[in-house]
């Protein structure tokens, strides 16, 4: 698959839930997912999860484009994304979105990911090495991009509590099954869940 027939896949992948989000689709097009790899970069172009080392994988961009659209960014939006893995979706965020703090907790991938974002010119976003549990401020968006159990959907909510901005929305995946989306109205959390279902890394806590 080439880079015109992966974009291609998430236009048609994105079309099943209505009309695609073109400021999504025109990030994905300009942020070359090449560039986010070190290893694997024949399968770069492949709509699919590639592995990028210490168990954790670069997402399918057709699961990306999805998360992000479910996100309803806007340019004003202060951004949390837990797991930058590769560091693709969190410049995805950067281009989508005023500002972005991206944790990652393996030292390599942290290191490597702010040499990518460096490189890249993309000044919006900041990696952390940091566990989320330990953050103190409030988000417009929060995006995890590792898979959460079932029990750990209390830990969840209670970020989403202490986290979220008024009108605020969070997106998580189960390790498998659909995405949790989670949204502050008016100080209460309301739920919302994905009619389709994926496969996620698991979740660190730490």
């Amino acid at each position: 698959m080439n880079k015109t027939q992966m974009f291609q896949s998430v236009q048609n992948y994105l079309s099943q839930f209505g009309e695609p989000d073109k400021k999504i689709l025109n990030a994905i097009e300009k942020t070359d997912r090449k560039n986010f790899m070190d290893e694997n970069k024949e399968l770069a172009y492949e709509d699919k999860a590639i592995p990028i080392g210490h168990g954790q994988t670069i997402s399918q961009p057709s699961t990306v484009a999805r998360m992000l659209s479910l996100l309803e960014l806007k340019k004003t939006d202060e951004v949390l994304e837990i797991g930058t893995g590769s560091a693709w979706n969190a410049a995805l965020l950067g281009k989508l979105s005023k500002k972005v703090i991206t944790l990652e907790i393996v030292p390599e991938l942290a290191e490597k990911s702010e040499d990518k974002l460096k490189k890249l010119k993309i000044k919006n976003v900041e990696v952390k090495q940091k566990y989320f549990r330990n953050l103190k401020q409030k988000f417009d968006k929060v995006i995890f991009t590792a898979g959460i159990s079932i029990k750990q959907e209390k830990i969840l909510e209670n970020f989403a509590e202490n986290h979220l901005k008024e009108n605020g929305i969070l997106i998580c995946p189960y390790q498998s099954g659909p995405l949790i989306i989670l949204k502050n109205k008016k100080g209460k959390i309301q739920r919302e869940y994905s009619k389709e279902n994926y496969v996620f890394v698991p979740l660190i806590l730490g």
